[in-house]
């Protein structure tokens, strides 16, 4: 899927991040909107906003892996914003009919923990700071991120939980064969 991208670093304020969560994304207006989250205890939020797209999709992230392995084994990795050129143009989107954009039409991506946004468009998109996520906020995204070093207590935790659930459960599952077989 990836063969023939040449990827190019995309200069933007989540590019260099290590966790970046997508809070928002709306497409009203003929406008795109999408609202970032960096990671605590900044929180600090971006928003982007794409005028001229032609096409857009947002995948989960755990979907993209191959492309971050085929990133990292064609020394293509820089970041969590990038632009794709393709080799034919826009073959990785399956739909002959975005060939009679023109010409200027670029491919972005935006890679963050919990997923992929992919955009063509025309036009550079416009990014602006807005106000933090208050301290007290829950954290935007489809997952918990727990990350060893900060959230051990947490880990462990949910490991003794897990643990302690699958026993009960191989407990009910021998009990009830026990009582179908009397």
């Amino acid at each position: 899927m990836y063969a023939g991208w040449r990827i190019k670093r995309w200069e933007t304020p989540v590019v260099d991040l290590d966790r970046t969560l997508m809070v928002s994304l709306t497409d009203a207006k003929q406008e795109l909107v999408i609202v970032f989250e960096g990671s605590p205890p900044s929180r600090s939020r971006w928003r982007v906003r794409f005028r001229d797209y032609p096409a857009y999709r947002n995948i989960d992230e755990l979907h993209r892996a191959n492309l971050w392995l085929w990133l990292d084994e064609s020394g293509q990795r820089c970041g969590a914003t990038f632009i794709v050129d393709e080799q034919t143009r826009f073959a990785s989107w399956d739909a002959p009919s975005l060939d009679v954009f023109e010409p200027k039409v670029r491919y972005f991506v935006i890679a963050t923990n919990d997923d992929v946004i992919e955009v063509l468009s025309a036009a550079e998109p416009i990014w602006d700071a807005i106000e933090a996520a208050r301290v007290d906020e829950p954290l935007p995204g489809k997952s918990v991120h727990l990350h060893f070093g900060e959230d051990d207590g947490e880990i462990r935790r949910l490991g003794e939980d897990l643990e302690s659930r699958t026993k009960k459960r191989g407990s009910l599952n021998r009990a009830a064969k026990s009582t179908s077989a009397s």
